[in-house]
């Protein structure tokens, strides 16, 4: 897995150079000192730090070792959660951000057998309402309202 690993470590430094060089040609128009790249080009230089650090440890010969074969129940359930991830970007539009977020995270959490009602609950409405208050008052970025707000 050592030849892999140091692939996609090279194929994630070239996406995050890309990523960093593309998102500079965004429109300069700063709110607090930060422009619409910000945040782009912290993910784009995390990145390649975790691009770098797989080549690393694939050249110090960290590697996992390569599985068999793909598990078939893991797999369907990959695809299902990839399916809930589009009908959470689809249902965005529809019913507006924050409800959309509280129901993709409690839907995928109840998917993936997350136990505890509560804590489903609790983690859901906590986050939505956390990531639309950075949203709307730190980044000043509006989000989807939808039918219902």
């Amino acid at each position: 897995m050592k030849r892999e690993d140091i692939g996609i470590g090279v194929g994630l430094l070239i996406l995050s150079t890309w990523l960093f060089w593309y998102v500079g040609r965004y429109r300069v128009k700063e709110i607090y000192g930060y422009g619409p790249d910000f945040f782009p080009r912290v993910l784009a230089v995390m990145m390649a730090i975790l691009g770098l650090s797989l080549i690393v440890n694939a050249l110090l010969g960290n590697s996992l070792k390569m599985g068999d074969r793909i598990d078939p129940k893991g797999f369907v359930r990959m695809l299902i959660s990839i399916a809930i991830c589009i009908g959470y970007l689809i249902l965005t539009n529809i019913l507006g951000f924050a409800t959309a977020t509280f129901l993709f995270l409690f839907g995928l959490m109840t998917f993936l057998r997350q136990k505890g009602i509560l804590v489903r609950l609790f983690s859901s409405v906590a986050t939505a309402i956390l990531v639309w208050s950075i949203f709307r008052y730190f980044l000043v970025i509006p989000l989807p309202e939808g039918l219902l707000f």
